[in-house]
């Protein structure tokens, strides 16, 4: 599963809005002291990503990102996510609408190492999202018709986020989501939950980027997690 910084939506959202206004092709590699996904975990320590974006004049995009993980055995090390869409501004709002594959290719091989059967059904992913922009506030949401992450049901989530410049190159953002459906509340004991995170970020022209959060769920015995990331675009 990838948090891709706060939400998949989130995170595609911002990235590919600013984007859309040229044709261009972009990378990107980043780490983070923890890789958290609507708050949970996706393993004990920093994780290390990377990816690639090609963004249209018309608004559409697609790209691929990848990351380390340490979650479970049968997952693997490593995820990676390929995403298409359509972005653009109207009216002075912002609006973005795709879909994401979230892909463990190692899955089945990691199973058979580790003599447990592989998760049934797989932990590869399908979502919709998309998202609405006001001024510093945005709204999404995302829906995953069919299994999500190896739970054979459906999930769903709606969340708003708030960005607002403190200084020419520094933000304060905060974040909240609600996480339902079956898919979500197996996660949680038969219960949707709340995921949240404020924190502050920082990019520069030269496409350094930088990120301190602190993350945390309503679940029952979650603890709030410290978050630093850095990253590089170009």
């Amino acid at each position: 599963m990838n948090f891709k910084h706060l939400a998949v939506a989130a995170a595609v959202s911002s990235a590919t809005l600013s984007g859309a206004v040229l044709a261009e092709t972009s990378v990107n590699v980043g780490v983070t002291s923890q890789y958290l996904f609507r708050g949970l975990e996706q393993g004990p320590g920093a994780a290390v990503s990377g990816g690639i974006d090609y963004a249209s004049e018309s608004g559409f995009y697609v790209g691929t990102w990848a990351s380390t993980i340490d979650f479970a055995p049968v997952a693997g090390s490593a995820e990676i996510d390929l995403y298409a869409g359509f972005g653009g501004e109207a009216g002075g709002m912002a609006y973005d609408l795709g879909l994401i594959y979230y892909w463990y290719p190692e899955e089945d091989e990691d199973a058979a190492i580790a003599g447990v059967p592989g998760p049934d059904p797989s932990l590869n992913t399908i979502e919709l999202y998309g998202s609405l922009g006001f001024g510093p506030v945005t709204l999404g949401g995302y829906f995953a018709p069919d299994t999500y992450f190896g739970i054979d049901e459906s999930a769903y989530g709606i969340n708003v986020g708030l960005s607002v410049p403190v200084s020419e190159k520094l933000s304060f953002d905060a974040f909240v989501g609600h996480n339902g459906g079956k898919g979500n509340e197996a996660l949680n004991g038969g219960d949707a939950y709340l995921d949240f995170s404020v924190g502050l970020s920082a990019e520069s022209e030269a496409g350094l980027s930088f990120g301190l959060a602190l993350v945390a769920t309503d679940i029952d015995d979650d603890d709030i997690k410290p978050v630093v990331s850095g990253g590089y675009s170009f």
